[in-house]
């Protein structure tokens, strides 16, 4: 079985690599994908090599690594136009590979830039099309393009098969040798670590920003890492500069009753504020974090709190479950339907159904370390049995036997 692997990283995390190593570039494309997966550190970090070990052949191309998919290009004797290089580098690469089967991670822009038509269109034999289902896309008609979507949430399975486009499911998953590569200490800060977007514009974020904010703000018993808005100088300085404006106003107005006092002393001519969470939250919002560096941190507090992300719908599935528990955190998740037969709840893991349980909760296992330790072990030792990334590998070929059967 050939598989072509069509991927993506994500934007911030490739250029913080080529930024910190820029060495790395120069390299040969095989060093840098070796480099660049140790230094990702996810349930894919070895994906590669377990297909090599059950008879499988594998090719990758990232359309956002433009370092490795050049330095190929060059290796290769392949020779490109300058408008849209990487893509065109892509199609060769993939052209001269012959896969049977096309595993599409990132759908979305794989399709909008008429990537897979053309892959499949050069292609002498159509290979089958496989692609994954995470995160919100918008439509769900593009996954009809693909003979088999593949997907962490059984409500996004549910919700395909609703439209009649064929969908499985496929748990995450926890690689085991990534312990290699974390420092693990021996004492853990008696705090919970969050690690992920706030937002309360956005519906898939809104609720989870809004209890993060709670918690954060009980004698600073949670820390976090992630992306928010933050204002920038300028847009501070206006937005103060009016309110100064307004608060002399309300003052002046009083003594010299002019029309421009009066206007600016109006609560409703104030601009909205620049910060969308609360300021003082926000500023305490530490950097995003991503592969070796996330797990690196993430493993050094005691709790990892976890909230999934809406769209997945009322089931336990994100990446957070298996890499908390894989690195021995005790996990605080919020109630999913199907929690339950995935780890044993207030054993395995601890679960919350609402705010004020997530609190009351999280209290608990910081007054209780040592439960919070027991806990802990119990779900690294039920994912590093039952939910490694060979396992995965084992149960994503049963689907991708089938469909060349």
């Amino acid at each position: 079985m050939k598989i072509a692997f069509l991927r993506s990283i994500y934007p911030a995390h490739s250029d913080e690599i080529y930024r910190e190593h820029p060495d790395l570039k120069y390299k040969t494309s095989d060093e840098q994908m070796e480099f660049i997966r140790w230094h990702a550190l996810s349930s894919y970090t070895k994906w590669d090599d377990y297909f090599k070990s059950k008879d499988c052949e594998v090719l990758q191309f990232h359309h956002n690594l433009d370092h490795v998919e050049k330095n190929w290009a060059s290796e290769n004797g392949l020779r490109t136009s300058q408008k849209n290089c990487v893509l065109q580098i892509g199609l060769e690469k993939i052209k001269k590979f012959k896969p049977d089967i096309i595993y599409c991670s990132s759908a979305l822009f794989y399709m909008r830039s008429n990537f897979l038509k053309e892959l499949i269109g050069c292609l002498p034999k159509r290979p089958q099309l496989v692609s994954w289902y995470g995160a919100n896309c918008g439509d769900e008609e593009i996954f009809r393009f693909f003979d088999l979507t593949l997907s962490n949430s059984k409500h996004l399975v549910n919700s395909l098969r609703k439209k009649k486009i064929f969908a499985e499911f496929l748990q995450h998953s926890f690689e085991p040798s990534i312990l290699d590569k974390i420092n693990i200490p021996e004492s853990r800060i008696n705090k919970l670590g969050f690690f992920g977007n706030l937002d309360c514009n956005a519906a898939d974020f809104k609720d989870r920003t809004q209890l993060l904010s709670k918690i954060f703000n009980i004698d600073k018993i949670l820390e976090i890492h992630g992306t928010t808005y933050k204002p920038n100088q300028c847009e501070r300085f206006k937005y103060y500069a009016i309110k100064n404006r307004h608060n002399f106003s309300r003052i002046i107005a009083n003594y010299l009753p002019l029309g421009i006092f009066k206007k600016w002393s109006e609560i409703e001519n104030l601009p909205p504020s620049p910060w969308p969470l609360e300021k003082n939250f926000t500023q305490q919002i530490k950097p995003a974090l991503f592969g070796h560096k996330m797990l690196q941190s993430l493993s050094k507090y005691q709790i990892a709190f976890n909230y999934h992300n809406k769209h997945t719908g009322d089931y336990a599935c994100n990446m957070r479950l298996f890499e908390s528990t894989g690195i021995g955190c005790c996990l605080l998740t919020d109630q999913k339907s199907d929690i339950s037969s995935i780890f044993e709840a207030d054993k395995e893991v601890v679960t919350y159904a609402n705010h004020e349980e997530a609190i009351s909760k999280a209290k608990c296992l910081i007054r209780e370390p040592k439960l919070a330790r027991e806990i802990a072990l119990s779900g690294q030792k039920r994912t590093l049995t039952d939910y490694t990334t060979e396992n995965q590998v084992d149960q994503l070929l049963l689907h991708l036997r089938k469909l060349l059967n």
